[in-house]
C-alpha cells in the first residue's frame, strides 16, 4: 500500500502543477487580445478624425470661393450701375440728362409740406396792460406785437389773432407773472365769427393756473393744445383779474398758433 499511495500523490501533484501553469498563459492571451482591440479602436478614431479634418478643409475652401464670387459679382454690378448713371449725362442733349437735372432741382412733396402757416405774438413792452370786460367780470389784456409770421392763414388783428383759413391748429400761450396774488392764470378764448341761435359767441379753449410765492412772486404759466378753427374766428388771451403784474418781454410772454391741417 505504501508504494501505491506514493504514486497517487505524485500524479495528483503533477496535475495541480499543470493547472497552475495555465493561468499565466491565459492572462498573457487576454492582455494581447485587449491590446489588439485598443489598437484597432485608436486606429479607427484616428481615421475618423482625419476624414473630419479633410471635410472641414474642403468646406472652408468652398465658402471662400463662394465669398469671392459674390464679391466679384457685387463689384461688377456697382460698376455697371455707375456706368449707366454717368453715361447719359455725357451725351449732349440727352432727354434722360435733362429729366434727371429737373428732378433734382424740384423739391419733393415732403419738403414742400414742411412749411406750415404760423403766427406768434410777442408782448409789447412799449405799451401797458389794459382792462377789458368779459362775461365773467373784469379782465386784464396783454398788449401784443407781431413776431414770427409765415403764410396767410393767420394774421394779427389788434391784440388778437385773426384766422383766415379753416383747419386744425396748435394754439399755445405763456405769461410770466410777477404778482404776489396767491394764484394767477389766464384763459385763451375763441371768438366765433358764425354764431347759430343762442349759442355763446365766446369759447374758452384753454385755462392756465399757477400758484404764486408771496415772498418771491415770479412764475410762468404755459398751456397749449389742438383745436379746430373756422375762417373769421379770433384768438384772444385774457387774465381773469382786474389788475395783473406781468412781464411784457417777448421771450417771456407770448401767444401763437400753427396750422396743422
Amino acid at each position: 500500500m505504501g508504494p501505491a499511495m506514493a504514486g497517487v500523490e505524485a500524479g495528483t501533484g503533477q496535475r495541480a502543477g499543470e493547472g497552475r501553469l495555465s493561468w499565466p498563459v491565459f492572462l498573457l492571451t487576454l492582455a494581447a487580445v485587449t491590446s489588439s482591440s485598443l489598437s484597432a479602436l485608436s486606429l479607427y478614431q484616428l481615421m475618423a478624425l482625419r476624414a473630419e479634418v479633410e471635410g472641414l478643409k474642403s468646406e472652408v475652401v468652398r465658402r471662400r470661393e463662394e465669398s469671392q464670387e459674390v464679391k466679384h459679382a457685387s463689384q461688377t454690378d456697382n460698376m455697371s450701375s455707375r456706368r449707366s448713371i454717368h453715361e447719359p449725362l455725357h451725351q449732349p442733349g440727352s432727354p434722360h440728362a435733362f429729366a434727371l437735372i429737373k428732378k433734382r432741382s424740384l423739391p419733393s412733396d415732403s419738403e414742400a409740406s414742411v412749411s406750415q402757416p404760423c403766427l406768434q405774438l410777442l408782448a409789447n413792452s412799449s405799451r401797458k396792460t389794459f382792462g377789458k370786460e368779459f362775461e365773467s367780470g373784469p379782465h386784464t389784456g396783454i398788449p401784443w406785437q407781431s413776431g414770427l409770421k409765415r403764410g396767410s392763414a393767420l394774421e394779427p388783428d389788434g391784440d388778437s389773432i385773426l384766422v383766415r383759413e379753416e383747419g386744425f391748429y396748435f394754439v399755445y400761450s405763456q405769461i410770466y407773472y410777477m404778482d404776489s396774488t396767491f394764484a394767477m392764470g389766464h384763459v385763451v378764448i375763441r371768438r366765433k365769427r358764425n354764431v347759430v341761435g343762442d349759442e355763446d359767441p365766446y369759447v374758452i379753449l384753454f385755462r392756465c393756473i399757477q400758484s404764486m410765492n408771496p415772498v418771491y412772486p415770479f412764475n410762468t404759466c404755459y398751456t397749449g393744445g389742438i383745436v379746430k378753427l373756422e375762417a373769421g374766428d379770433h384768438l384772444e388771451l385774457l387774465i381773469p383779474r382786474s389788475t395783473a403784474n406781468v412781464s411784457l418781454d417777448g421771450d417771456a410772454t407770448f401767444l401763437g398758433a400753427v396750422k396743422l391741417a
